[in-house]
């Protein structure tokens, strides 16, 4: 077979182009220490790298959601538990209202520092987080929570969502939790009803609110509970429903103390009333814990030093200071839950460190390089490729004109 000088030529070119080529793609294996550098080199293991790639992806940002959760449920758990340390101190300076002893200067002096734990209490409740977003005002969080308008009123000014974060393909934990359901959305008294004296009382009766045994429809309508005199001269109790006008119990005589009971409400009555005074039970309703504290200083602001109105702030403190519990109930049933989350935050991130882990050496198993085998293969190249590159300059150099001279 005849070979012209043109097919020599070409064939060897052919030749160590595809050697540096083997030589190029060896070289960049070992400066890239990757197996495939293009999906061409493997297309099988390019499919398994870029899934890989992409699982590895999705478990590093839910452990980045994992760690913005945790920080915001911690920030929270913090807010809170300072909230129920100034609930506390705000509970002993109730007690102290008890005290026999105090007068006016003493309740005033009390009412100064309640007047500073409610601002406290606010600001906590207004708390924001490093970016500047409010932490109690749900989806609204450039809102602030808690606003008090110029009658004195608090108003939540944020709304009821609850903000979300995906930490695992099959995990979502709220981050954040509504002011309204921590601050606000708390039924006063004992959650069933609520006891109050009326403001006009002449006596020194004091109600202390007791439970309730009975069906959620005989709290349907208030019930007041009014002293008068019988025939016989003796101070006894009507029980009567404010709305229907219903007498409920009663007339009963009174003894101090007397425990009323009606329609599953047990109360208790002690002191001295007077002909005309009454006493109102009210199916409770939601009331929010500033203006709990705040219906204990106006009560204070409006103290009338006798016996009668040592009864009056009496009644009222009692009254607020079941709610105030119920609050500091509501708090801790959050906390609770703001722990659970935190746990399984935690676990949650130790699981996709573990799947971070596997799918790593998953992709490592399939996308790096033998670096021992490369560098032998690199060698082997560079010696095949000198041997090419010296034959084709020898066989260049056979042709008739070189043999004539």
């Amino acid at each position: 077979m005849r070979l012209s000088t043109t097919q020599i030529t070409s064939a060897g070119v052919r030749e160590l182009l595809m050697r540096q080529a083997d030589v190029q793609k060896t070289q960049l294996q070992l400066a890239s220490q990757k197996r495939v550098i293009t999906p061409s080199d493997d297309p099988v293991a390019a499919t398994s790298i870029s899934y890989l790639q992409a699982e590895i992806a999705q478990l590093q940002q839910f452990n980045l959601n994992g760690n913005f959760a945790k920080s915001n449920n911690e920030l929270e758990e913090t807010v809170l538990d300072s909230t129920t340390q100034v609930l506390f101190r705000v509970k002993e300076l109730l007690v102290s209202l008890g005290n026999g002893a105090y007068g006016v200067d003493e309740f005033n002096a009390i009412k100064i520092e309640l007047e500073e734990r409610l601002k406290e209490l606010q600001g906590l409740a207004n708390t924001q987080n490093s970016n500047g977003d409010y932490i109690f005002s749900g989806s609204k969080v450039k809102a602030q929570p808690i606003l008090q308008d110029s009658a004195g009123n608090f108003i939540y000014n944020g709304d009821q969502d609850q903000r979300m974060l995906r930490i695992s393909s099959g995990v979502v934990i709220p981050i954040s939790d509504s002011g309204f359901e921590i601050f606000v959305d708390v039924k006063n008294g004992n959650g069933m009803f609520i006891t109050s004296s009326n403001p006009v009382n002449a006596g020194n009766g004091v109600i202390a609110g007791g439970s309730y045994q009975g069906p959620p429809q005989f709290m349907a309508e208030p019930y007041s509970i009014d002293f008068a005199l019988n025939l016989a001269g003796d101070l006894e109790y009507t029980v009567t429903g404010v709305t229907s006008g219903t007498v409920v119990a009663g007339p009963t005589v009174y003894q101090d103390p007397s425990d009323i009971e009606f329609n599953g409400v047990q109360v208790r009555i002690s002191g001295t009333p007077e002909t005309g005074d009454s006493f109102t039970v009210t199916p409770s309703q939601s009331q929010d814990l500033f203006t709990t504290i705040q219906n204990i200083l106006d009560a204070i602001d409006n103290y009338d030093d006798s016996s009668a109105g040592r009864a009056q702030l009496t009644n009222i403190v009692g009254a607020q200071q079941n709610t105030l519990d119920k609050h500091m109930i509501n708090i801790d049933m959050v906390r609770s839950r703001i722990g659970s989350r935190l746990n399984v935050g935690d676990s949650e991130y130790a699981t996709n460190l573990s799947l971070l882990v596997t799918s790593r050496t998953a992709l490592s198993d399939v996308q790096d390089l033998d670096m021992v085998e490369a560098s032998t293969r690199f060698s082997q190249q560079l010696v095949v490729l000198e041997a090419a590159q010296a034959s084709f300059v020898r066989v260049q150099g056979l042709n008739l004109f070189n043999f004539l001279r």
